[in-house]
């Protein structure tokens, strides 16, 4: 019983550490949608890729409004983005990683 309990407490410590969104990577370099990132705001936001992938999905205004606002501002926060991503409908998630994707951005790949 005793090592059922410390299996169970296990999986959901190490589940609590898992990544909340996803990582994408253009180049030879991956990053977590949502991090702080001075190169994934070059790669996202003063390119304009950000804007072209949420112009790609049918978010409501205000969820595309929100997620641009958390990756690629000042306000940006490591914390809202997950929590907006955690949000989204599974297919609403497929949606943005397709978009992504269509962006030519490779999906949850680290390039070597």
């Amino acid at each position: 019983m005793k090592k059922t309990a410390i299996v169970i407490i296990a999986a959901v410590l190490l589940s609590a550490c898992a990544p909340a969104t996803f990582l994408v990577s253009k180049g030879n370099r991956a990053y977590y949608i949502g991090s702080r990132s001075k190169q994934l705001n070059r790669l996202l936001c003063q390119s304009g890729d950000m804007d072209r992938v949420l112009e790609r999905t049918d978010f409501p205004e205000d969820i595309e409004r929100s997620l641009y606002r958390y990756v690629c501002t000042d306000e940006g926060s490591v914390e809202k983005a997950t929590s907006i991503y955690l949000f989204l409908t599974p297919d609403e998630k497929k949606e943005l990683k397709r978009a992504f994707i269509k962006e030519g951005y490779t999906v949850n790949y680290v390039p070597c």
